[in-house]
Order: structure tokens, then C-alpha cells, then sequence
């Protein structure tokens, strides 16, 4: 059985979405002692031999597909260091079109379950601070833009700041622009 590497397929936000929450990431990161990583919203995940080809998956995924934007529902906190606190949006059609053309092009589909998420930081944090965190937050806009993709090499478990700084990018897409 050949070695099966793990990768993660990203939604990139625009140029300025991009940039306010690289901002929110990188003063929580320097507050909090966390890994800095690209703001994204996993759309798949799962595991492929070296005979497939992640950037063909991603790009067969998005074709036709013009950049569009994700309402966002909520900030929420969790318990798990890969969603400690992060902007939850509602699904949408365009975005579950993208990851089930993934998922029923990879030869080994995961059970991946899409929810579409953006992490504002990882790292272990209590609930006290997490609350906190989400009071002095603030997001300006009821929606976030998106106009590209990526895919990730990843381990197959994030548990530390380690499993973060190991993460390779393996390729990069530009959604059409309308």
C-alpha cells in the first residue's frame, strides 16, 4: 500500500477580506503564543496516494466557478485547538458543490463533513479567555469574499503549533473573477 499523504483543500478570502483577518490572526497569535497561518475555510480534507493529483482535484472542482462570498452566522469557540475560536458561516451551494466534486473525484473519499469556518486562532485557551475574546471582537461585515483556493499538505492530525509550521502548500487557484 503506497504512503498516502494528507491534504486539506482551502477557500482563500480576497485581498481585503484576507487582509482583515491575516490581522486578526497574527495580534491574537502574538497575544496568545499561536501559530500565524493563512485565514482559509476548509472545504475538503482527506488522504491521497502519490499517483493522484491534489491540484487536478482542486482545479476540475473549480471550474466554471466565478469567487463569491459566505455569509457569516456567528463567532464561536470550541474546545478543539483547530477551532478554538473562529467566524462560523452558513453553508452555501456553491461552497458544498466544491467539496462533493472533490470528495466523489478522490479514489479514497474521508468523511470529511463540510462546515464552513474560519479559525482565528489555534492554540489551547480557556473558556474564560475564549469568552473574552469574543466580546472584544468585532467582525464589520455580514459577509466574507472569496476568489481562491488551495491545497495543503497537512498531518493527519493538528494537535500543536509543531503540526502547524509543517504545513506545505502544494497549489494555489484563482477563482474567475465576474
Amino acid at each position: 500500500m503506497p504512503l498516502k499523504t494528507k491534504v486539506s483543500f482551502w477557500l482563500i478570502p480576497s485581498e481585503e477580506d484576507k487582509a482583515f483577518f491575516q490581522d486578526i490572526i497574527d495580534n491574537l497569535a502574538q497575544e496568545y503564543d499561536a501559530p500565524v497561518f493563512t485565514p482559509h475555510v476548509t472545504i475538503y480534507s482527506g488522504e491521497y496516494t502519490p499517483e493522484e493529483s491534489p491540484a487536478e482535484l482542486l482545479g476540475n472542482a473549480i471550474q466554471g466557478i466565478q469567487s463569491f462570498s459566505l455569509r457569516v452566522d456567528q463567532l464561536l469557540y470550541t474546545d478543539q485547538f483547530t477551532k478554538t475560536l473562529f467566524v462560523q458561516f452558513y453553508q452555501n451551494p456553491l461552497l458544498t458543490q466544491i467539496s462533493e466534486t472533490i470528495h466523489n473525484c478522490s479514489k479514497h473519499p474521508s468523511e470529511f463533513a463540510l462546515n464552513p469556518h474560519l479559525s482565528l486562532i489555534y492554540q489551547y485557551l480557556s473558556e474564560e479567555i475564549k469568552k473574552k475574546l469574543i466580546t472584544r471582537l468585532s467582525l464589520p461585515k455580514s459577509e466574507v469574499c472569496f476568489n481562491e483556493v488551495r491545497a495543503i499538505s497537512t498531518q493527519n492530525q493538528v494537535k500543536g503549533w509543531e503540526d502547524v509550521v509543517q504545513w506545505e502548500v502544494i497549489d494555489i487557484k484563482k477563482l474567475q473573477q465576474p
